[in-house]
């Protein structure tokens, strides 16, 4: 019983999975197919030099139906119902089974269908992941460093006004006289030099904030990095024209 219920599982595994073989219609080099949960038939043929890709659909809900849209190019060229000969109006027949269309494993091909009925790459569950694990990250980023120092949802507006003056400390002072420091000497340094001046002191200021955020473990005082960026420009661009 169990190894007919694993064969039976392999097999239907099999029947909804994507197929190629050579193409017998005219114009096209090869063909990819499958049979839907649904028990609807899809086939794409495709010509890659030409850029050109077949779409075809058996509905079996419609009893049998079947349609058919040729796109060029990259633009639809021909959409057509193979049992009543009517063309266009069928664009909804392929995107209500667009999803099935974007499992084809074959890059190029989905490249000259370029997104027309919905028709894109599919996202694998590993890439879906990796991507859910990078907003993640941007986003704890964004709260640890990001935060606003002045309005939090806690307290009220005037109390995040507190909190974010309460923070400016000895800690930001003795940096204030440590890039003081730093400027002063690379000045004195570089003989004299308001340029040499500038790029210490704007430097100082990026490194700052770096220091307060990733050793500090605390959003950075943004009003010590403008001060030194600020002073900097103005002294290199002082020193430039002197």
């Amino acid at each position: 019983m169990l190894k007919k219920k694993t064969a039976n599982i392999v097999l239907d595994t099999a029947r909804h999975s994507w197929k190629k073989r050579p193409s017998e219609i005219r114009g096209y080099q090869r063909t990819y197919y499958i049979t839907s949960d649904e028990d609807d038939y899809l086939r794409v043929d495709y010509n890659l030099k030409e850029k050109r890709v077949r779409l075809y659909v058996e509905i079996e809900a419609e009893g049998g139906n079947a349609y058919y849209a040729v796109i060029t190019n990259g633009k639809i060229t021909a959409e057509r119902s193979v049992s009543t000969g009517r063309n266009y109006g069928f664009a909804d027949k392929f995107l209500k089974r667009s999803d099935v269309f974007s499992t084809l494993p074959n890059r190029e091909v989905l490249k000259l269908i370029n997104q027309n009925y919905g028709i894109q790459r599919a996202r694998s569950g590993m890439q879906e992941k990796k991507t859910a694990e990078k907003d993640k990250l941007i986003k704890e980023t964004k709260e640890r460093y990001f935060k606003s120092d002045f309005y939090q949802a806690e307290g009220g507006a005037g109390a995040g006004r507190g909190r974010g003056f309460r923070r400016i400390g000895l800690r930001d002072l003795v940096d204030c006289m440590l890039g003081l420091l730093v400027s002063g000497a690379v000045f004195i340094y570089f003989q004299y030099s308001y340029i040499a001046m500038g790029v210490a002191a704007a430097f100082f200021g990026i490194i700052i904030g770096f220091v307060d955020m990733f050793f500090r473990g605390r959003s950075p005082i943004f009003f010590k990095v403008v001060i030194f960026l600020a002073a900097g420009v103005v002294s290199y661009i002082y020193g430039y024209f002197l």
